[in-house]
């Protein structure tokens, strides 16, 4: 008879699996469209968007916050500087932050995958590392959701549901250093290369 540990184990590496061809598939379609002219313009999309968010919503929001930052802009925060957040904000600004994150699904969304491409563009290789965009885009739409999800229950939020939206701010930071890192190396790397093959 099959035990249950059997089972379990089974299950596991059937979703291991599964996981490793969706990666697969994710991996291969950055590296087929991986290029400059599909990167660039997808790039273009994505900045133009982030100058909606500072120029158009950010200043109002920070009307609406007397000045205290949205909780998308820190690597983490707590209960008791989202509940005052949400206080100060009052509902008007809160129905105006909801808005603003709606803008920036579309501006993480847009920038993760143009970053993914860039990226994949740089390396020429299919490296597991292309998909860290996207890493970093889920991190941020999990934020986002998250705050959505606080608003929607406030006052009657948990240390719990803060907790989580705190850990995805967190990993989006980290991942956003190190895509930004990664990028900065592979476009220095290309650089050296073409100056070297001029002397030669």
């Amino acid at each position: 008879m099959i035990t249950r540990i059997e089972k379990g184990r089974d299950n596991f590496v059937f979703l291991n699996i599964k996981n490793y061809q969706k990666m697969k598939k994710i991996t291969n379609f950055l590296f087929n469209n991986g290029k400059y002219k599909i990167a660039i313009p997808v790039l273009i999309v994505g900045f133009i968007l982030q100058a909606i968010l500072i120029v158009k919503y950010l200043p109002e929001f920070l009307i609406y916050s007397n000045g205290v930052k949205n909780p998308d802009q820190l690597f983490s925060y707590n209960l008791d500087f989202i509940k005052s957040l949400y206080q100060t904000l009052g509902e008007s600004g809160r129905s105006y932050y909801g808005k603003m994150l709606i803008v920036d699904f579309l501006y993480t969304t847009v920038s993760g995958l143009g970053f993914s491409l860039l990226l994949s563009a740089l390396v020429k290789k299919k490296k597991w590392y292309i998909t860290l965009p996207l890493f970093l885009m889920v991190s941020d739409i999990l934020e986002n959701i998250s705050q959505l999800i606080l608003m929607n229950r406030f006052p009657h939020i948990s240390s719990f549901g803060v907790n989580i939206s705190s850990i995805c701010s967190t990993a989006k930071m980290s991942l956003s250093l190190v895509c930004i890192l990664l990028i900065l190396f592979f476009i220095s790397k290309h650089i050296l290369v073409s100056l070297k093959d001029r002397k030669m």
